[in-house]
């Protein structure tokens, strides 16, 4: 619903815009002042959702994780170096994330179920629990359709009976997809060590089924290497077999064709052909021998036939007694030269050694001659040795050619043989090597922490969980205590009321305390002149009295959307506080359905509005005066008599209203609600303004604008609102910094 802006126009109100939201500027601080405001909401929620998550958590059946570590070691103690069968793990990411699946898989929890015989673990196997509840689902039906043909009398065929083999094996399943169920196996970042985590109700168990399961997984890379290791020594025994038959038989194949060609066996090749070699290498030596003996001799008949005789002998022949020879004939030539020269050419001395110089160069002529002969001897004998070898090799060579043709066959079943046997001893020694690594083969990885048992439970962790439901029920009060605030649909401040009516706020009256209410509320404004409540009279009457842009109204409506919002109230302390100033103010009480300004005030009317309206008494007749303040009263009484229409007297009341605003200052009208009836249509087109009450954090948004609707259709003079009955107390608390904020922020202005 809205309206155009408020305009002043020759004393009327045009109508107002409505604003169905609150103001729209962004204050942080408001909500955090509506948190505080109902802290104890907060509290209560925080307080059960903690008790609440306690008393679930003490309900739940603790469960313990036991957690041990294996890592992956590609480091080996070598005894001896041998090649191993299946190759050890390679230490990469991949490797880890593998070797992860393989501690998960069913072959490893299987293995853990038969070493600590889970079957007969009531936490594993169903079975062995005992029933604490009614059966529900298809065995409850089953159960209920066999009463049923029971009672028909109408036989169930026979069911087939199961295998006892087949009920283990399901149980056993079901005891391995429980365990796998609670283990958890995780690889550490950046590192080869595995963690396995083991769930269990009892911390003892947790930890001893963590525990095996590292072990299994050791003892199942050991166990899968010792099959290996069977395997390849099976295999390679059925294949020496076979080659050590093919060996004898190739090396058989071999000896045989060599006896059958006559081929005898020499290191390095045949006989033949080593003869063959060792002949010419004969051949090669005597032929350097013959031609440097003929090459000697050939050079001693030279140097014979060219008469150099013995002395260049010495140069071609090497012997020793020609080298004696020689030297001494070099000194008994000497001798002589030097008997010569002391006692001449005639000296018996020096014939003596003549003849001994003759006679040793005839010993040297014949000793030469007798070198010459024996190279020509040796060259003969040269010669003829190397005819005969010459004649050797050929019928060696003759002989070598046709066992070379014979030797391709040889060489042939030799090659075979000697793959044979090289195969042979490779499987031989690979069978040795494997024997001997099954007492020596190590697991790729080793166990680097074994779980200890679990000191408390890992679920449920109750400070965690009750942290957690706090935190959350602190949450959901928060969010439900904005929207509570959100959607509340009540007006309390200034702003709000503003916004929703488009009317200007005259002012906020305290609600009185709950002592005083209990005795007399309505004398408290002239009990009390320097209360808040008094003052916040005073404030609105002077925005009444004073208006910046219009004339001093004199006829003064009161009224309100709904019942209980305090008008009645407003209207007789609005009177009061004018006769309080000295003004000549009458109260007219027009509620003729529901009056209460008689009953506030403790006096008993004789004549009535009602009675004026129905000319049974006059005005003055009517009037009283109240014993308090001074002022007059036109009162109103509760009648068992037909409610008078104001629609059908409406002349009446406005000649009423204009007489007595002629005769005082101000009138002041109750009137009833203007939603319910009809009749404050009438009052507020009569009067001067109209001022429209609101009671505090109470009267609904819609009501409020619905009634307003209601006045401007009826042409009514709005000259603002009033926000009645407010809490300054709690008002104060939310921080609204209106004038209801000072009324409870600065009590001690007021002596309330």
């Amino acid at each position: 619903m809205s309206f155009p802006e408020v305009r002043s126009d020759g004393g009327r109100m045009a109508r107002p815009r409505f604003q169905t939201g609150f103001v729209t500027d962004i204050d942080i601080r408001q909500p955090l002042r509506t948190l505080w405001r109902r802290r104890w909401v907060i509290m209560a929620l925080v307080l059960a959702a903690m008790a609440s998550s306690w008393l679930f958590a003490a309900r739940i059946e603790p469960i313990y994780t036991a957690t041990s570590q294996v890592m992956i070691d590609s480091r080996r103690t070598r005894i001896i170096d041998i090649k191993e069968i299946l190759s050890q793990l390679s230490p990469q990411i991949v490797t880890v994330t593998s070797e992860v699946e393989v501690l998960r898989s069913r072959g490893i929890a299987k293995r853990v179920a038969d070493s600590l015989n889970l079957y007969q673990n009531p936490e594993f196997n169903p079975a062995l629990r005992p029933i604490q509840a009614p059966r529900f689902g298809l065995a409850a039906v089953r159960e209920a359709l066999s009463m049923v043909t029971g009672a028909l009398g109408i036989a169930e065929p026979p069911r087939p009976s199961e295998d006892p083999a087949v009920i283990e094996e399901r149980m056993r399943a079901v005891v391995i997809d429980t365990l796998m169920a609670r283990l958890e196996v995780n690889a550490v970042p950046q590192s080869m060590v595995m963690r396995i985590s083991f769930q269990s109700t009892s911390a003892e168990t947790a930890s001893r089924i963590a525990n095996a399961f590292a072990e299994s997984y050791v003892t199942d890379q050991l166990e899968a290497k010792f099959q290996a290791l069977r395997y390849a020594s099976s295999w390679l025994n059925e294949r020496l077999d076979k080659l050590r038959k093919a060996v004898v038989t190739s090396e058989q194949a071999v000896s045989s064709y060599r006896a059958e060609q006559n081929l005898l066996e020499s290191r390095g090749g045949s006989a033949a052909q080593q003869k063959l070699a060792e002949l010419n290498t004969q051949l090669v030596v005597i032929q350097s021998k013959r031609a440097e003996s003929e090459a000697r001799l050939s050079r001693v008949e030279a140097m014979t036939r060219s008469g150099r005789g013995a002395d260049a002998l010495d140069e071609v022949l090497d012997s020793q007694l020609v080298m004696r020879l020689k030297e001494q004939e070099a000194t008994l030539a000497r001798e002589a030269s030097d008997l010569a020269s002391r006692y001449g050419a005639r000296h018996p001395q020096i014939s003596k050694v003549q003849a001994e110089l003759g006679e040793l160069r005839g010993r040297i002529a014949s000793e030469v001659g007798k070198l010459g002969q024996g190279l020509r001897n040796d060259a003969g004998v040269l010669k003829d040795r190397e005819h005969a070898i010459v004649a050797q090799i050929k019928e060696l060579e003759s002989v070598s050619l046709r066992q070379g043709k014979e030797e391709i066959r040889l060489r042939e079943l030799e090659r075979e043989a000697q793959a044979n046997r090289i195969l042979y001893e490779t499987f031989l020694n690979r069978f040795k090597e494997t024997d001997q690594q099954e007492s020596i083969q190590q697991p790729d990885a080793r166990i680097i922490s074994l779980s200890e048992m679990p000191r408390r439970p890992s679920y449920p962790r109750i400070p965690t969980l009750v942290f957690g439901a706090t935190s959350l029920g602190l949450l959901g009060a928060v969010i439900l205590v904005l929207l509570i605030e959100k959607f509340d649909n009540t007006t309390r401040t200034k702003d709000q009321l503003e916004g929703a009516t488009g009317l200007s706020v005259l002012g906020l009256i305290p609600q009185v305390r709950a002592r005083i209410a209990r005795s007399d509320v309505s004398s408290y404004l002239i009990d009390r002149p320097g209360s808040s409540y008094a003052e916040s009279f005073r404030i609105v009457w002077f925005a009444i009295r004073h208006p910046p842009d219009r004339p001093e109204p004199k006829t003064i409506v009161v009224t309100s959307s709904i019942p209980d919002e305090g008008k009645s109230l407003t209207a007789l302390s609005l009177a009061r506080t004018a006769a309080g100033l000295g003004l000549r103010a009458i109260l007219i009480d027009a509620d003729l359905r529901r009056p209460s300004i008689a009953q506030k005030m403790g006096v008993t009317p004789d004549k009535t509005l009602a009675d004026v309206l129905a000319n049974d008494a006059t005005v003055e007749q009517a009037i009283l005066r109240d014993p308090i303040s001074g002022m007059d009263v036109l009162a109103g009484r509760p009648s068992r008599q037909k409610q008078i229409d104001l629609l059908g007297v409406a002349d009446r009341l406005r000649d009423v209203i204009a007489a007595l605003r002629a005769d005082y200052d101000v009138v002041v009208i109750d009137s009833p609600p203007a939603l319910p009836v009809a009749d404050v249509q009438i009052l507020a087109r009569i009067a001067d303004a109209t001022i429209f009450c609101v009671r505090w954090n109470a009267t609904p948004r819609e009501s409020i604008q619905g009634a307003v609707q209601t006045l401007l259709d009826a042409k009514a003079n709005l000259v603002g609102t009033l926000l009645t009955r407010v809490n300054v107390r709690k008002h104060s608390s939310y921080g609204y910094r209106d004038i209801g904020y000072y009324y409870g922020r600065y009590r001690s202005y007021y002596t309330d």
